[in-house]
Protein backbone atom coordinates (compact mmCIF):
# COMPACT_ATOMS: atom_id res chain seq x y z
CA UNK A 1 0.00 0.00 0.00
CA UNK A 2 1.59 3.45 -1.24
CA UNK A 3 1.37 6.72 0.97
CA UNK A 4 -1.94 7.53 -1.22
CA UNK A 5 -3.48 4.48 -0.44
CA UNK A 6 -2.57 4.96 3.23
CA UNK A 7 -3.90 8.57 3.16
CA UNK A 8 -7.29 7.67 2.25
CA UNK A 9 -8.14 4.53 4.26
CA UNK A 10 -7.13 6.92 7.02
CA UNK A 11 -9.36 9.44 5.66
CA UNK A 12 -11.92 7.01 5.75
CA UNK A 13 -11.41 6.00 9.15
CA UNK A 14 -11.62 9.54 10.89
CA UNK A 15 -15.78 9.57 10.10
CA UNK A 16 -15.67 7.04 12.71
CA UNK A 17 -13.51 8.73 15.10
CA UNK A 18 -15.52 11.64 15.55
CA UNK A 19 -16.14 12.18 19.26
CA UNK A 20 -14.16 9.47 20.79
CA UNK A 21 -11.16 9.30 22.69
CA UNK A 22 -8.90 7.47 20.75
CA UNK A 23 -6.91 4.47 21.57
CA UNK A 24 -2.78 4.91 21.67
CA UNK A 25 -3.11 2.48 18.45
CA UNK A 26 -5.56 4.37 16.76
CA UNK A 27 -3.49 7.40 17.14
CA UNK A 28 -0.23 5.95 15.68
CA UNK A 29 -2.42 5.45 12.59
CA UNK A 30 -4.13 8.17 12.05
CA UNK A 31 -0.30 9.85 12.47
CA UNK A 32 0.75 7.93 9.23
CA UNK A 33 -0.86 10.66 7.52
CA UNK A 34 1.35 12.32 4.81
CA UNK A 35 -0.49 14.93 3.00
CA UNK A 36 0.30 15.31 -0.69
CA UNK A 37 3.71 16.77 -1.00
CA UNK A 38 5.54 15.03 -3.43
CA UNK A 39 2.98 12.22 -4.53
CA UNK A 40 1.16 13.76 -7.75
CA UNK A 41 2.96 10.80 -9.72
CA UNK A 42 1.02 8.26 -7.12
CA UNK A 43 -2.40 10.23 -7.91
CA UNK A 44 -2.73 12.99 -4.97
CA UNK A 45 -3.95 16.18 -5.74
CA UNK A 46 -4.65 19.71 -4.53
CA UNK A 47 -2.48 22.97 -2.85
CA UNK A 48 -0.92 19.91 -0.73
CA UNK A 49 1.72 18.66 -3.58
CA UNK A 50 3.31 22.09 -3.24
CA UNK A 51 3.33 22.29 0.68
CA UNK A 52 2.34 19.13 2.58
CA UNK A 53 6.06 17.89 3.66
CA UNK A 54 5.62 16.45 7.54
CA UNK A 55 8.43 16.37 9.72
CA UNK A 56 10.29 13.18 10.78
CA UNK A 57 10.34 12.14 14.14
CA UNK A 58 13.89 13.14 14.69
CA UNK A 59 14.09 16.42 13.33
CA UNK A 60 11.35 17.16 15.82
CA UNK A 61 13.09 16.22 18.80
CA UNK A 62 16.05 17.97 17.68
CA UNK A 63 13.90 20.90 17.30
CA UNK A 64 12.18 20.62 20.82
CA UNK A 65 15.96 19.86 22.50
CA UNK A 66 17.15 23.43 20.92
CA UNK A 67 14.21 25.19 22.32
CA UNK A 68 14.46 24.08 25.76
CA UNK A 69 18.70 25.18 24.89
CA UNK A 70 17.78 28.23 24.37
CA UNK A 71 15.33 29.08 27.35
CA UNK A 72 11.55 28.00 26.60
CA UNK A 73 9.52 26.91 29.74
CA UNK A 74 7.67 24.73 29.84
CA UNK A 75 4.72 26.92 31.42
CA UNK A 76 4.64 29.70 28.23
CA UNK A 77 2.25 29.22 25.17
CA UNK A 78 3.04 27.80 22.09
CA UNK A 79 1.93 28.34 18.30
CA UNK A 80 2.57 26.00 14.90
CA UNK A 81 1.58 28.41 12.59
CA UNK A 82 1.24 25.39 10.16
CA UNK A 83 0.50 22.62 12.17
CA UNK A 84 -0.80 19.51 9.94
CA UNK A 85 -0.97 16.65 11.84
CA UNK A 86 0.58 17.90 14.98
CA UNK A 87 3.56 16.00 14.69
CA UNK A 88 5.60 19.10 15.89
CA UNK A 89 3.92 19.90 19.29
CA UNK A 90 3.96 15.91 20.24
CA UNK A 91 6.91 16.53 22.74
CA UNK A 92 4.66 19.36 24.11
CA UNK A 93 3.94 18.82 27.80
CA UNK A 94 0.66 20.69 28.05
CA UNK A 95 -1.34 20.97 24.56
CA UNK A 96 -4.03 23.24 25.99
CA UNK A 97 -1.07 25.80 25.84
CA UNK A 98 -0.95 25.45 21.99
CA UNK A 99 -2.22 27.13 19.28
CA UNK A 100 -2.13 26.25 15.64
CA UNK A 101 -3.28 26.85 12.04
CA UNK A 102 -4.27 24.07 9.07
CA UNK A 103 -5.38 25.12 5.94
CA UNK A 104 -6.19 20.77 5.32
CA UNK A 105 -9.11 19.91 7.09
CA UNK A 106 -8.03 16.00 7.26
CA UNK A 107 -5.12 17.11 8.71
CA UNK A 108 -6.55 19.64 11.12
CA UNK A 109 -9.22 16.94 12.55
CA UNK A 110 -5.83 14.36 13.18
CA UNK A 111 -4.05 17.27 15.17
CA UNK A 112 -7.41 17.69 17.13
CA UNK A 113 -7.62 14.01 17.83
CA UNK A 114 -4.15 13.16 18.63
CA UNK A 115 -3.68 16.12 20.84
CA UNK A 116 -6.67 16.87 22.85
CA UNK A 117 -6.98 20.00 24.11
CA UNK A 118 -4.99 21.76 21.45
CA UNK A 119 -6.68 24.91 19.77
CA UNK A 120 -6.75 24.21 15.55
CA UNK A 121 -7.96 26.88 13.51
CA UNK A 122 -8.93 25.78 10.37
CA UNK A 123 -7.71 28.04 7.38
CA UNK A 124 -4.01 29.92 6.67
CA UNK A 125 -1.97 31.85 9.33
CA UNK A 126 -3.21 35.08 7.33
CA UNK A 127 -6.47 34.61 9.35
CA UNK A 128 -4.16 35.24 12.44
CA UNK A 129 -3.88 38.65 11.61
CA UNK A 130 -7.09 39.80 9.76
CA UNK A 131 -10.47 40.69 11.55
CA UNK A 132 -12.67 37.74 12.67
CA UNK A 133 -14.58 36.44 12.18
CA UNK A 134 -14.90 37.81 8.31
CA UNK A 135 -10.92 37.66 7.88
CA UNK A 136 -11.48 41.15 5.71
CA UNK A 137 -9.43 43.71 6.75
CA UNK A 138 -6.27 43.90 9.09
CA UNK A 139 -6.11 43.95 12.78
CA UNK A 140 -5.90 47.78 13.81
CA UNK A 141 -1.47 48.02 13.64
CA UNK A 142 -1.52 48.64 17.38
CA UNK A 143 -3.16 45.19 18.05
CA UNK A 144 -0.82 42.15 16.36
CA UNK A 145 -3.56 39.79 16.25
CA UNK A 146 -7.11 38.61 18.06
CA UNK A 147 -6.24 35.73 19.23
CA UNK A 148 -5.91 35.88 23.17
CA UNK A 149 -3.18 33.67 24.22
CA UNK A 150 -0.97 36.39 22.48
CA UNK A 151 2.26 36.73 22.53
CA UNK A 152 3.53 33.07 22.69
CA UNK A 153 6.65 31.54 24.64
CA UNK A 154 7.38 29.71 21.15
CA UNK A 155 6.48 29.50 18.20
CA UNK A 156 7.47 26.28 16.30
CA UNK A 157 7.15 24.89 12.72
CA UNK A 158 7.62 23.46 9.11
CA UNK A 159 6.19 26.18 7.46
CA UNK A 160 5.47 26.50 3.29
CA UNK A 161 8.41 27.44 1.17
CA UNK A 162 7.98 28.75 -1.98
CA UNK A 163 6.38 32.27 -4.43
CA UNK A 164 4.06 34.05 -1.96
CA UNK A 165 0.98 34.01 -3.71
CA UNK A 166 -2.70 32.86 -1.89
CA UNK A 167 -6.00 33.93 -1.29
CA UNK A 168 -4.84 36.63 1.90
CA UNK A 169 -1.70 37.64 0.40
CA UNK A 170 -2.62 40.60 -1.61
CA UNK A 171 -3.61 42.18 2.26
CA UNK A 172 0.45 42.62 3.20
CA UNK A 173 3.44 44.06 2.26
CA UNK A 174 4.34 42.55 -1.50
CA UNK A 175 7.89 44.19 -1.10
CA UNK A 176 8.92 42.00 2.28
CA UNK A 177 6.72 38.84 1.44
CA UNK A 178 7.92 37.69 -1.85
CA UNK A 179 8.61 33.97 -0.46
CA UNK A 180 5.92 32.44 1.66
CA UNK A 181 8.15 31.17 4.15
CA UNK A 182 9.39 34.77 4.74
CA UNK A 183 5.79 35.71 6.10
CA UNK A 184 5.94 33.05 8.20
CA UNK A 185 8.91 34.02 9.87
CA UNK A 186 8.55 37.27 10.31
CA UNK A 187 4.73 37.05 11.31
CA UNK A 188 5.87 34.40 13.64
CA UNK A 189 8.37 36.24 15.35
CA UNK A 190 5.87 39.18 15.65
CA UNK A 191 3.51 37.20 17.39
CA UNK A 192 6.31 36.12 20.20
CA UNK A 193 7.27 37.78 23.74
CA UNK A 194 10.06 39.52 24.60
CA UNK A 195 12.58 37.32 24.24
CA UNK A 196 10.66 34.15 23.04
CA UNK A 197 12.07 31.70 20.25
CA UNK A 198 11.20 31.32 16.59
CA UNK A 199 11.97 27.47 16.08
CA UNK A 200 11.48 26.63 12.46
CA UNK A 201 12.78 23.71 9.71
CA UNK A 202 13.32 25.86 6.54
CA UNK A 203 14.59 25.95 3.00
CA UNK A 204 18.17 25.77 3.18
CA UNK A 205 17.94 29.14 0.42
CA UNK A 206 16.89 31.83 3.12
CA UNK A 207 20.28 30.88 4.83
CA UNK A 208 22.94 30.82 1.19
CA UNK A 209 20.67 33.32 -1.22
CA UNK A 210 22.30 36.69 -0.33
CA UNK A 211 20.52 39.43 -2.71
CA UNK A 212 16.80 37.32 -2.77
CA UNK A 213 16.61 37.62 1.02
CA UNK A 214 18.48 40.86 1.82
CA UNK A 215 15.62 42.68 2.49
CA UNK A 216 13.80 40.45 4.57
CA UNK A 217 16.75 40.07 6.72
CA UNK A 218 17.14 43.65 7.45
CA UNK A 219 13.34 43.44 8.26
CA UNK A 220 13.69 40.56 10.84
CA UNK A 221 17.12 41.80 12.12
CA UNK A 222 14.98 45.00 13.42
CA UNK A 223 12.99 42.84 15.52
CA UNK A 224 14.45 39.46 16.37
CA UNK A 225 18.22 37.92 16.44
CA UNK A 226 19.57 34.77 14.76
CA UNK A 227 21.14 32.99 17.95
CA UNK A 228 21.67 29.46 16.35
CA UNK A 229 21.42 27.47 13.00
CA UNK A 230 21.70 23.67 11.61
CA UNK A 231 21.75 22.45 8.20
CA UNK A 232 20.66 18.89 8.17
CA UNK A 233 20.55 16.00 5.27
CA UNK A 234 17.75 15.06 3.83
CA UNK A 235 14.67 14.92 5.63
CA UNK A 236 11.53 14.38 3.72
CA UNK A 237 10.57 11.49 2.55
CA UNK A 238 9.41 13.27 -1.00
CA UNK A 239 11.22 15.79 -1.45
CA UNK A 240 15.12 16.74 -1.84
CA UNK A 241 15.16 20.42 -0.85
CA UNK A 242 17.61 20.78 1.41
CA UNK A 243 17.05 22.52 4.76
CA UNK A 244 17.84 23.64 8.26
CA UNK A 245 17.13 24.36 11.47
CA UNK A 246 16.80 27.95 12.55
CA UNK A 247 16.55 29.57 16.13
CA UNK A 248 15.90 33.21 16.51
CA UNK A 249 15.17 35.00 19.42
CA UNK A 250 12.68 37.96 19.65
CA UNK A 251 14.20 41.15 20.84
Amino acid sequence: MNQVEINREIEQSLKKYQGKKLTTEQVKFIQRYEGSGGQGSKGATGEGLLYEFYTLDFVVDLMWELAYRHGFKDDETILEPSIATGRLIRPAKDYKKVIGFEINPVSAEICRLSYPGCQVYQGYFEKAFLQAPRYTLKVPPKKVTWIDEYPFGLVIGNPPYGIYKNMYSGYFDKKLFKQIEIFFIYQGLRMLKQSGLLVFLVSSNFMRNGDKYNYAKERIGEIAELVDAYRLPKVFAYSDVPTDILIIRRK
